[in-house]
């Protein structure tokens, strides 16, 4: 606890005090800054209690979410005689909740995909000359592959797996009776849960969107997945040809962002997402664990 704390005036403790000075010093985090000035003006105007969270800038270099409550002391005559409160370190809590957040988003996002990926399979197998007992036997098989990318997305606790697995499994809904529209290649990679959770994504977002839009809306496309490794990072380049021309979107949407910053943020990587003429490509560039390699 800290006594004698005014909410906008001096107090003891951690964090410095969250004077109009220290607002104006840009410890505040810019977007928090004018919502906890109100909050502080309220409190003083109505001698009431100051109550916020916001992101404060810590000696590490980063904005650590802190929670703070200040409770007026009032004296025999009602006058408030000093202050009380304290700040509570809140910020694993808020990347916790920010992680949810994105979980269900993706959850969301997944389901509406999965739809359209149905629809896709649908169309592709059961609208041409070959339907029939055939087409509808492929189109089960199809909606299997589906089914076990799902599967391997939503594992959590695996005990690692090899990277060519990673990759057959996460294009699955893309390989109808097999693999004679992709190339892969690589050396065995074995990777650990995180990594291959990440990479599962990635892939199956890739892959998705070339069965809606990409090389493999049409007969004649085809995907390129080749990968090396070497000081301790794995390089996985994914590179479409054949298929319409490619029009670079004008804005990124949910799964563009899924597959570029899920990687960069999950594995600490590098994605670079380029939507050429010819078609999409995307280098997938991040480090490697101890497991990997073997």
């Amino acid at each position: 606890m800290v006594a004698g704390a005014d909410p906008g005036g001096s107090r003891r403790g951690e964090p410095p005090p969250l004077s109009l000075a220290e607002l104006r010093h840009a410890r505040l985090h810019p977007d928090d800054q004018v919502r906890v000035a109100r909050a502080v003006d309220r409190a003083r105007e109505e001698a009431t209690v100051f109550e916020a969270e916001y992101r404060w800038l810590r000696g590490d270099g980063r904005y650590h979410w802190l929670a703070s409550r200040v409770v007026p002391v009032r004296g025999d005559d009602g006058v408030v005689q000093e202050w009380v409160g304290a700040t509570t370190d809140v910020d694993d809590r808020r990347q916790e909740e920010a992680h949810r957040r994105l979980l269900i988003d993706e959850l969301n996002h997944r389901v509406k995909n999965t739809l359209a990926v149905v629809q896709s399979i649908a169309v592709q197998t059961l609208g041409g000359a070959d339907g029939g007992p055939a087409g509808v036997e492929r189109f089960q098989a199809r909606l299997l592959a589906l089914a076990k990318a799902h599967d391997l997305l939503t594992a959590s606790s695996w005990s690692g797996t090899w990277l060519r697995d990673v990759v057959e499994t996460a294009i699955s809904p893309g390989m109808g009776h097999g693999l004679e529209r992709f190339r892969i290649d690589g050396p065995p990679v074995r990777l650990g849960p995180r990594p291959s959770l990440a990479l599962s994504m990635a892939l199956h977002e890739l892959c998705t969107n070339a069965l809606k839009y990409g090389s493999l809306s049409v007969p004649e496309g085809e995907i390129a997945i080749r990968w090396r490794t070497g000081q301790g990072r794995l390089r996985l380049e994914w590179r479409e040809s054949g298929g319409p021309r490619v029009v670079a979107p004008t804005r990124r949407g949910f799964g563009t962002r899924l597959v570029e910053r899920g990687l960069s943020h999950d594995l600490d990587g590098e994605v670079e997402l380029a939507f050429e003429p010819a078609g999409v490509s995307c280098l997938i560039d991040v480090p490697l664990a101890e497991e990997a390699g073997r």
